[in-house]
């Protein structure tokens, strides 16, 4: 049986490519993509887990799987298994994963960065599948990485995510084998990079190339769009200059490309062939010059084009035309284009040698005619010809820049295809960098211009010039002429023959290439023959002129580049010898002011009209054109020894231009350095030569024209310098120019010599190589020579004279350049002793700059990585940069600087100098302390690395010289220093390399603990301001945690070295700032593990493990290590700081095992001072109790600390749940072992945990944005309750101010007030100094009792006023009254005091001042869904002006949409209670205001309207409820109600708009006393309403009217009889006989409404008005009865003695006639009046009938008056005033009357009516019920109305017959509206839009009409539909519901008060909120 074997390492990582989801319980599931680690293999399974999840192992299919590479790691306990990927590779896998997460939260946050994200990561997916192919060429690869690094950097900077570093490869940097200053400098650099790319608004970074650099453009022809009739051939190449002008120069060669008429239709490969590469194009020629493309199509055939005859297409089919040498060359046309901007665009961006551009170009054909040339001026100036069927003709192409030469180009891309076999157009010169080896000699020939005479032709001759390259002896030297590239060499070159042209230009040219000894032999021989139209004809056409040209000139030089005008000498045809060369011995070339004279010679004879011009161009790297040097160099060649020859030829040279001269450098230096070696003559010629070889190397050196020559340089000293001998004399005679280096003669060559010092020494050690490989000698006599030369340099730099500055400053420059060559063939200990020597032998402020410039050369060369020159270079750099630091820091003392400043203030008023920038003496101190930190930081990091041998001696110098030094200057230094980062970098990096062994080293050289104190004192400062301010930016990860890291080791060493030496003598403040600065570190937000991606929190802990840890433990041991000392660390008294804060705030931080190990110090830190001694002196540190001594016995200052710091470390958002449980098992645990402690440990506890929970909610509300202003004001008063409640005044005062600040935010003034009153009452009258706990955040300079007490009522009554509670404000004004008059006794204030109390009574009185009678809602919060601190609380909250219950709850409703709103008042079941849901309970309360005097009816309306809805502690709210079977015919019978009654903790309004109720009491009335109770309310109503009309005529009388109207009426008897039915009937009596005194009540209240209602009625007859006359008529009508009636039977009541007034005899009046002057002053009123009518209404007796019609409508204006009055208003209408709802009438009605259709009839007096009973009883209808409904207590519930309000006054509204106001809708003011909707809103009427007669519905439950409050416009009306969110408590589904009646109304005519706007604006419909909606034709 096969079994299991363990997976072989290379096969243990794969990669799922199938989902599979298993056979059996032993596979697991996979998906594609998973990562599997195979730990075993059998068959055809392998065994092992996926590496998500790493708990679940199982097995798997092979076939599921793609074995990957990985890489094994067995070195730690478990076997770690990755992918074998490249690190680019792994990079953007994190990167994507780490994204992915953030992806999703952008996506949710609807971030505008996600579309960036989500780009940028599709692209990172693409380019990682290209990496992985593994296909990518190398550098193809190197650009896709820095595509894939930018991208990923970008992103991360725009998201603000950590800053990637990395290497110059791009890969990311290992913190661990970087020094901490390249790492900071790698940061730095690539912040730089991100801001320079954000500036560039997201472009691409440019990588622009030095301007001496090379380029080449890759052309590559795409299509060619040319017809041609003959074989042609196109002669493409680049031109300088603007051939629109005429000024096109070639400046390449030209690129032939032969075309056909058929194309490359047959060879499509051939197509793709067609490209060039046009080289060695300069960067200055780019900048200079417009670049044009320009191509010649020039045709290959006859003189005249010969058309095809269409009929013989097919004859000719498959023969192709075939160019012979007989052909010629015609012209067809040309192609041009400007590529300026193309070659700009490009230069801009970086453009590889492999990048593709597929941006496709047309160059423009323009044709010419068969008697036309090639000018392109004229050819330029036509219109374009668009051929019909291909369209505008050229060529596509594409265009491709790039930097570098053709050799650069295919070394550095030897793959890239596009390179390969690709002609090459050479520029028309030199490159600009010509490396040795390098051989050229081309020469290259432009056929310019000829004229030509026509000889015995009638016309011009068609001339062809014939081009042949002949050597001396005439002969013809074959295949040295070229064309172009893409094209093979020829014999003979023919130019372009134009037709009848007399002076032809060509513009041809073309290329010799001849080898150098031909060259010199060779001479051009240019031939001119006439063309003939006929072929027979033009075969023996033979020439008629020639020309010739020599290459080289009589002197030795070659043909110079100008243009050469050409003697043309005519040929004898018959003495003609075309072999013969006789003619070279004639003059060739027309020179100014000679003669030519004609002979015949030879055949020929010189023409003396015709002429010829060509122009030449030569390139050669061996032929020179210049005497000057071609002199010099064949001097040296021949070996002469003239001195004045040499004089001659060394002073030539400085003649040749630079250009000639870099092209001859190895020439050059070959010959001088020869003559150097061989001359034996005399000093003075080695001078003069050494002068002219530092004249080449400065030439060849200088960075501004030749800096590109130093690599022809460089390459000649090592390949082809063979000067042997030449070390010696170059050291001789440099050692004699620095000796005299004083001589003004020869500083001028010093100076050069030592700016080319390196290559000197380059000359000087080569030579010596190449003599010791050839001879092997002298190497002691060339180590002497050296060093007595090198001394002499050092000697030179003690010169003080200025005229040496620059020559000194040049070598210290440029020796540093010497040392990687000297040090080859020198000892490099003595080299550094002579460099030190340089340096030291310099005055300290000569030249300082460069000193350190020189200083850190030295740093960065071999010589400072070995120990041995360290040991010589490093003690004096040391000391030069403490010098500099030291300087720095005295410049920087206070009084220096002071001095300082008044001196530059006052050379700026005179230099008129902006910035400190442009002082000299400010800026070079800058740069001297920026290089200071530069070297340091650069010998840091060099000693970082692993190649430098042993450091610690270096390092134990940088410590003792430089630590304290770099303390100081950071301490010194602020945040916006930009040095500041440099020096904060170099310390960590020395802090870093220093091992244990250091720092104990350095810290005992502090012998006395006092200077160890002071240095500890600075290194912690440093320390915690690094940490509490950091330098580095937030997204510089590494940089941030490796400078923890180094600090986490600082720590534990000064905490080492605290315990041990200062400890005794105990020395505090260090103890102190190491306890401050060791907390600061680990709390800092870098460090906070939890706030990072999983990803990130790995790699810390993996690299630097939780360095919090560390650190506290090094804090707990250090503070159990301070014994007696403790109690000096518990409580802040005496200036000390106290430590309960840093430790609270360290052992908050959420990680479980820092809490576990650090909570106990508070236990050890309340036992310090719970044993802490009693009687310790005042001026003594707090000690423990020792001996004798009596302990304190208490923690209280501790517990004091405790409290305050929790409060403001949990508010900041540390601390949490966890923590709190943590904290109370720990101490508890701690204290329930501790027998004396136990209890006072017990209550610590307990406080500090409720604390906690208090803090954690308050945390947690004022966070959630969702909360509202109600909930987290609830949550303060929460913690202020708990303030109080343990007396801590100061953190109650700051909870109040915050308090105070919300209610101000909501405009809750009042509130506000009573807030800050809670700070006063804590206040006395007396000028006592005030403690620091009750000082005052807005007034902090009072320190005072009674001032801050005055500040605070004064603020306090300004928000009283402006909450309009004057009432409130004027008990304080009384107060300070009193204080003011009694105390302080200031008048000027009490009379300032007095005049505002007044206006406080006049606004009180004031009927304009609106002042609604805010209502009380009862909320209940059930379910643990809500805060802790309104779970299962029943509150009573304050509304909002005139907000109602239906607004009430949708606010409610809003602060908590996951509510759910409950619709009975039954209380809650415990399941309810203990649910997560949230359930409101939600009910209309009324205030219970007893033994309030002013509540009396004789006191003013606008008094009592205040106290009857304010200072209010005590709410009532009834529910109705039937007992037993409620009787269908009487439901009053059955009717109870259960009256509930609320005590709240504070009396409203107070500090909230709401309070907990603490106390609830529910009392039930049986049906027979809630009779009683609504017959005594109804009688009160009446009695207030006569004492009000009788004290105010001004009063509105409709309210009046209503009240009576409904209670009078014999109609609405019905309420008293169903009382009398219910209750007064024998069979009640004599079942009930314990009521009989509740009955006998009822009767008397029953009688006692007669005398009320008379006197009302006798004040409404005083007031009375036409349109209410025939109701006031009805009214006494119907009192009469009902008196008579109840008189009958109950008797006649005693009226009251207050309403015994004159009581006029009532009649019944028909008619009631107006006064002239009541009309006047009602009229003005109204405009515009239409008539009233009103169809088929009759009304009044049979006498009325005979009258007009306006006295006989009088009654029916009086009643529709009332009506629409009532309605449109908005009053609160009466209960039998409400059933005109029930009155349904049609919309086309007019203003004031009812419609039409329906018609109204009732008795009035003995008058009978003609119409119907069922009309009647339809107005009866009209006014029933109100006698029973008025008499009902108001009582509330969750579905009720709000109660009636007090009524300004306003004028009394009268109707006349023509009456109708256009109403125009206007914006009324805020104030404004809220009164107009306040008295315009029919509250509780709900009208409809029907214009249909709509029956009334049946009046509903007695239960719903007794529910109604008293005063409500419509007592039927339906509640608001319920909201979606219910529940119903019980189960009974006979829910109380109210009937919602429909009215239809006319358009309400009816007045405003003066200051309202004449119509109240519309009031939009609310279809969100459940109530019913107002008809917007209403409006």
């Amino acid at each position: 049986m096969m079994s299991w074997t363990p997976a072989r390492d290379r096969e243990k990582y794969g990669v799922a490519i199938y989902n599979f989801s298993g056979i059996n319980e032993a596979c697991i599931k996979l998906n594609v993509g998973n990562t599997v680690q195979i730990l075993e293999e059998l068959g055809g399974w392998f065994f092992g887990y996926t590496l998500d999840n790493k708990a679940l192992r199982g097995v798997f299919p092979k076939s599921y799987i793609q074995v990957r590479d990985c890489i094994v790691d067995k070195s730690g306990p478990v076997e770690v298994v990755t992918a074998r990927l490249p690190p680019i590779v792994q990079e953007v896998t994190a990167v994507l994963r780490e994204w992915g997460v953030l992806l999703r939260k952008l996506y949710v946050e609807r971030s505008k960065e996600f579309t960036l994200l989500r780009d940028t990561m599709t692209e990172l997916i693409v380019h990682r599948s290209k990496i992985l192919c593994g296909q990518l060429p190398g550098d193809e690869l190197k650009q896709l990485k820095h595509r894939i690094t930018l991208g990923i950097d970008r992103v991360n900077a725009k998201l603000g995510l950590d800053l990637v570093v990395r290497d110059e490869n791009g890969n990311i940097l290992n913190p661990d084998i970087t020094s901490a200053v390249k790492l900071f400098r790698h940061h730095d650099e690539a912040a730089a990079q991100l801001r320079k790319h954000e500036s560039s608004h997201g472009r691409a970074p440019s990588v622009r190339r030095k301007s001496h650099l090379a380029w080449t453009a890759l052309v590559a022809i795409k299509n060619i769009i040319i017809k041609v009739p003959e074989p042609s051939e196109i002669s493409l190449g680049l031109y300088i200059g603007d051939p629109r002008e005429g000024r096109e120069k070639p400046l390449t060669e030209a690129f032939i490309i032969p075309w056909t008429d058929e194309g490359y239709n047959s060879h499509p490969d051939l197509l793709l062939k067609l490209k060039c590469l046009f080289t060695d194009l300069s960067t200055a020629t780019l900048d200079d010059n417009q670049v044009w493309l320009i191509g010649s199509v020039v045709r290959l055939g006859s003189m005249a084009s010969k058309e095809v005859d269409p009929r013989r297409v097919s004859s000719m089919m498959g023969k192709k035309s075939i160019y012979t040498n007989d052909s010629m060359r015609r012209p067809f046309g040309v192609l041009m284009m400007d590529i300026t901007p193309l070659i700009t665009k490009q230069r801009s961006i970086t453009v590889p040698a492999n990048g593709t551009q597929d941006e496709d170009h047309f160059a423009t054909f323009y044709p010419c005619g068969e008697k036309e040339t090639l000018d392109m001026k004229k050819l330029l100036s036509r219109d374009v010809v668009r051929d019909n069927k291909t369209g505008f003709q050229g060529i596509w192409f594409t265009f491709q820049l790039i930097n570098g030469d053709i050799k650069q180009l295919q070394e550095d891309n030897p793959h890239y295809v596009a390179l390969r076999d690709v002609p090459v157009a050479l520029r028309l010169g030199l490159s600009d960098v010509i490396m040795p080896g390098d051989v050229r000699n081309d020469l290259y020939v432009t056929l310019l211009s000829g004229e030509f005479s026509r000889g015995a032709k009638t016309c011009d001759r068609n001339v062809e010039v014939t081009v042949r390259i002949c050597n001396e002896r005439g002969e013809v030297i074959p295949g040295v002429i070229h064309q172009g590239c893409g094209q093979g060499p020829l014999d003979e070159y023919h130019s372009v023959t134009y037709h009848h042209e007399g002076k032809p230009r060509w513009a041809e040219t073309f290329k010799i290439t001849l080898p150098i000894e031909e060259f010199k032999k060779a001479h051009i021989k240019f031939t001119f023959r006439h063309r003939s139209t006929n072929d027979v004809k033009d075969k023996n056409e033979k020439p008629f002129s020639m020309s010739f040209v020599k290459l080289m000139q009589s002197n030795g030089t070659t043909l110079l580049n100008t243009e050469h005008e050409l003697i043309v000498y005519k040929i004898d045809g018959k003495k003609w010898n075309d072999g013969d060369s006789n003619y070279l011995s004639l003059p060739w070339r027309r020179i100014n002011g000679e003669e030519i004279v004609k002979s015949w010679n030879h055949g020929v004879a010189p023409s003396l009209k015709d002429s010829f011009t060509i122009s030449t161009t030569f390139c050669s790297t061996k032929l020179t054109q210049n005497a000057e040097l071609l002199r010099l160099l064949e001097w040296g060649w021949s070996g002469s020894q003239d001195k004045q020859t040499l004089l001659s030829c060394l002073q030539g040279l400085r003649r040749v231009p630079p250009e000639e001269l870099m092209v001859f450098l190895q020439d050059t230096l070959d010959v001088l350095l020869e003559i150097l070696m061989n001359n034996t003559t005399d000093d003075e010629s080695d001078n003069y030569v050494f002068e002219a070889l530092i004249y080449v190397i400065t030439i060849a050196t200088d960075k501004n024209k030749h800096e590109a020559f130093q690599p022809v340089l460089d390459s000649y000293i090592q390949q082809n310098f063979h000067a042997t001998l030449a070390y010696n004399k170059l050291i001789h005679v440099l050692k004699d120019y620095v000796r005299e280096g004083q001589n003004t003669k020869r500083q001028e060559t010093l100076k050069k010599a030592m700016k080319c010092l390196q290559y000197v020494f380059k000359f000087i050690t080569r030579s010596r190589q190449l003599f010791v490989e050839l001879y092997g000698r002298g190497q002691e006599e060339f180590e002497k020579s050296l060093q007595q030369l090198l001394e002499e340099m050092a000697l030179m730099m003690k010169h003080t004279v200025d005229t040496t500055l620059t020559v000194q400053a040049h070598c210290l420059k440029y020796i540093t350049t010497t040392i990687p060559d000297i040090i080859t063939n020198f000892d490099p200990i003595i080299m550094s002793e002579i460099l030190v020597k340089m340096i030291d032998n310099l005055e300290p402020r000569r030249i300082p700059k460069q000193k350190l410039m020189t200083m850190n050369e030295i740093i960065h060369s071999e010589l400072f990585k070995i120990p041995d020159c360290r040991r010589v270079l490093l003690p004096s750099f040391i000391v030069i940069i403490r010098s500099l630091l030291d300087a720095n820091e005295e410049a920087a003392d206070y009084e220096v600087v002071m001095r300082k400043e008044r001196n530059i203030e006052k050379l700026k008023r005179m230099l008129d100098f902006d910035s400190l920038a442009h002082l000299p003496e400010a800026r070079n101190m800058t740069e001297e302390l920026e290089l200071c930190v530069k070297i340091l930081g650069d010998i840091l990091d060099v000693l970082f690395s692993s190649d430098v041998g042993p450091t610690i001696e270096d390092i134990s110098l940088l410590s003792f010289k430089m630590l304290e030094a770099i303390l100081s200057t950071i301490c010194r230094m602020t945040r916006d220093d930009p040095l500041i980062c440099k020096f904060v970098s170099a310390l960590v990096s020395l802090l870093r390399q220093m091992t244990e062994r250091h720092y104990k080293n350095f810290l005992n050289k502090f012998q006395t603990s006092d200077q160890l104190c002071i240095f500890l004192l600075d290194l912690l400062l440093v320390v915690e301001n690094l940490v509490k301010v950091p330098v580095f930016p937030s997204d510089w990860a590494e940089m941030i945690l490796l400078q923890n890291s180094v600090i986490v080791t600082v720590l534990k060493q000064c905490s080492r070295v605290i315990c041990e030496r200062l400890l005794d003598p105990f020395k505090e403040p260090v103890w102190c700032k190491f306890f401050h600065c060791a907390i600061s570190f680990i709390t800092q937000p870098s460090l906070q593990l939890e706030d990072f991606t999983q990803s990130k929190r790995n790699k810390i802990i993996s690299r630097y493990r939780d360095m919090r840890r560390d650190t506290s433990l090094d804090i707990k041991s250090l503070w159990f290590s301070l014994g007696q000392h403790k109690i000096r660390f518990v409580a802040a008294t005496d200036g000390r700081q106290s430590m309960v804060g840093p430790f609270l705030k360290m052992t908050m931080l959420p990680d479980v095992e820092l809490r576990k190990g650090t909570i106990p110090i508070f236990f050890d830190m309340m036992q310090c001072e719970f044993y802490s001694s009693r009687d310790q002196g005042k001026d003594l540190p707090p000690d423990m109790a020792r001996n004798n001594q009596k302990n304190k016995g208490k923690f209280n200052e501790f517990e004091n600390e405790m409290l305050e710091k929790l409060d403001q470390l949990v508010e900041s958002g540390h601390g949490d749940e966890h923590y709190r449980q943590v904290f109370q098992n720990i101490i508890g645990a701690l204290y329930e072992d501790h027998a004396t402690m136990r209890e006072p440990g017990r209550k610590f506890v307990s406080t500090v945990t409720r604390l906690m929970d208090r803090l954690l909610q308050y945390r947690t509300i004022m966070n959630t944005p969702d909360n509202s202003a109600e909930t987290r004001m609830s949550c303060i008063v929460n913690l202020l309750d708990f303030y109080s409640e343990i007396n801590r005044k100061e953190l109650y005062l700051r909870y109040v101010y915050k308090l105070s600040e919300l209610h101000l935010a909501c405009d809750n003034y009042t509130e506000a007030g009573y807030t800050l009153r809670q700070h006063a009452d804590l206040l006395r009258w007396s000028s006592d100094p005030l403690s620091v706990a009750l000082r005052s955040p807005h007034y902090l300079n009072i320190d005072r009792h009674d001032e801050l007490k005055e500040k605070l009522y004064e603020e306090i009554i300004s928000y009283f006023d402006k909450g309009k509670m004057w009432e409130d404000a004027v008990k304080l004004c009384k107060e300070l009254v009193k204080h003011y008059e009694e105390v302080i006794v200031n008048y000027v204030k009490l009379s300032d005091l007095l005049n505002r109390m007044a206006g406080f009574y006049r606004n009180i009185m004031n009927p304009q001042n609106l002042r609604p009678e805010s209502e009380y809602f009862r909320v209940a919060y059930y379910g643990r869904g809500f805060p802790a601190f309104l779970q299962n609380k029943v509150f009573v909250y304050r509304g909002n002006g005139f907000e109602r219950l239906a607004d009430f709850t949708s606010r409610i409703l809003d602060q908590f949409p996951n509510a759910e709103l409950m619709k009975k008042l039954t209380p809650p079941s415990d399941e309810v209670k203990e649910s997560p849901q949230q359930f409101l309970q939600i009910s209309k309360v009324d205030c219970a205001v007893q033994g309030q005097k002013l509540l009396s009816t004789a006191v003013a309306e606008q008094i009592r309207s205040y106290y009857r809805a304010n200072h209010v502690k005590v709410f009532t709210y009834s529910r109705p409820f039937h007992r037993g079977q409620k009787d269908p015919t009487n439901e009053f019978a059955t009717l109870c109600i259960e009256k509930t009654t609320l005590t709240t903790s504070y009396s409203l309004p107070g500090i909230l708009r709401c309070f907990p109720v603490i106390k609830t009491r529910s009392i039930e009335l049986s049906p027979l006393e809630n009779a009683v109770e609504t017959m005594s309310t109804a009688n009160t109503e009446v009695y207030d309403l006569v004492k009000k009309y009788s004290r105010d005529s001004t009063l509105l009388l409709h309210p009046l009217t209503r009240k009576v109207s409904g209670m009078v009426d014999a109609a609405v008897m019905g309420g008293i009889v169903n009382y009398e039915k219910a209750f007064l009937t024998p069979e009640y009596i004599a079942s009930h006989p314990n009521d009989e005194e509740k009955l006998d009540n009822l009767r008397h209240l029953i009688a006692a409404q007669i005398p009320i209602l008379e006197a009302a009625l006798s004040i409404h007859a005083n007031r009375v008005t036409e349109p209410v006359a025939g109701l006031h008529e009805h009214m006494v009508t119907s009192f009469s009865k009902m008196k008579a009636q109840v008189q009958d039977k109950y008797g006649e009541a005693e009226m009251p003695e207050d309403l015994k007034i004159q009581i006029r005899p009532l009649r019944l009046q028909s008619q009631l006639s107006v006064n002239s002057d009541q009309a006047s002053r009602s009229s003005h009123l109204y405009s515009n009046h239409d008539s009233v009518e009103a169809d088929g209404m009759e009304l009044g007796s049979p006498r009325e009938e005979s009258r007009n019609d306006k006295p006989r409508m009088s009654f029916t204006r009086g009643l529709h008056a009332i009506s629409s009055e009532l309605i449109f208003m908005g009053m609160s209408l009466s209960n039998s005033q409400s059933s005109l709802s029930r009155l349904s009438t049609s919309g086309k009605g007019y203003p004031g009357t009812l419609p039409r259709q329906h018609k109204i009839s009732s008795t009035i007096g003995n008058g009978t009516s003609t119409k119907s009973s069922k009309e009647k009883k339809s107005f009866s209808r009209l006014l029933r019920r109100e006698s029973f409904s008025s008499q009902r207590e108001s009582s509330t519930q969750w579905f009720d109305r709000s109660e009636p309000h007090a009524v300004p006054p306003q004028p009394i509204i009268e109707l006349t017959e023509q009456v109708t106001v256009p109403l125009t809708p206007e914006r009324p003011k805020r104030i404004d509206a809220e009164r107009d909707r306040y008295l315009t809103r029919p509250r509780s009427l709900t009208i409809s839009s029907s214009h249909s007669v709509t029956p009334s519905p049946s009046i509903g439950s007695r239960e719903s009409l007794m529910s109604t409050p008293t005063g409500s416009v419509c007592e039927e009306e339906a509640p608001p539909p319920l909201p979606v969110k219910l529940r119903d408590q019980d189960g009974d589904s006979a829910s109380v519901r109210l009937s919602a009646l429909s009215l239809v109304a006319p358009k309400p005519v009816f007045a405003f008060p003066p200051d309202l706007s004449p119509e109240p604006p519309r009031k939009p419909p609310r279809p969100d909120k459940n109530h019913n909606h107002e008809d917007p034709s209403l409006l």
